[in-house]
């Protein structure tokens, strides 16, 4: 069953992806084919990480929340809606930018990847700071401590 500190693990490592491709993805660095391959597979796994994470969601969380009162349908609808977008955005850069495996970083590619790590940087935020507290505090997907 996912929980919230199974989520919030998640997005640390999400996190600490993004940090290792943020420090990574300078021109200087990305000029060397090794390191540029090395940020390729980052990227990669980060896509994996994330529809993985977002599929979670999807299953095992949104469901659930969508049978509670008014004002947490609203604040779901409002998160899957947000999912929908980055979901639509990250395939679209995969599709773009990795799937080939192409190891020429462009400036278009350079800014199209800040921008799309910035989005799911924004949602993982978000989530943190609104979703989750709403959750701890219904006791929604908290694990139960034993007697």
């Amino acid at each position: 069953m996912t929980t919230v500190a199974h989520l919030r693990e998640s997005h640390a490592e999400i996190a600490e992806m993004i940090q290792d491709l943020e420090a990574g993805l300078t021109r200087e660095n990305l000029s060397i084919r090794t390191n540029a391959k090395a940020m390729h597979k980052l990227l990669c796994d980060l896509a994996e990480k994330v529809r993985a994470h977002l599929g979670e969601e999807d299953k095992e969380m949104y469901p659930q929340l969508l049978t509670k009162g008014d004002a947490m349908k609203y604040t779901a609808w409002n998160f899957i809606a947000g999912q929908s977008e980055l979901r639509k955005e990250f395939e679209a850069y995969y599709k773009k930018w990795l799937k080939d495996c192409n190891f020429n970083f462009t400036d278009a590619f350079l800014t199209e990847t800040r921008g799309v790590i910035g989005a799911l940087v924004a949602r993982i935020e978000r989530e943190e700071k609104v979703l989750f507290p709403k959750l701890e505090e219904m006791g929604l997907f908290v694990e139960k401590k034993r007697a």
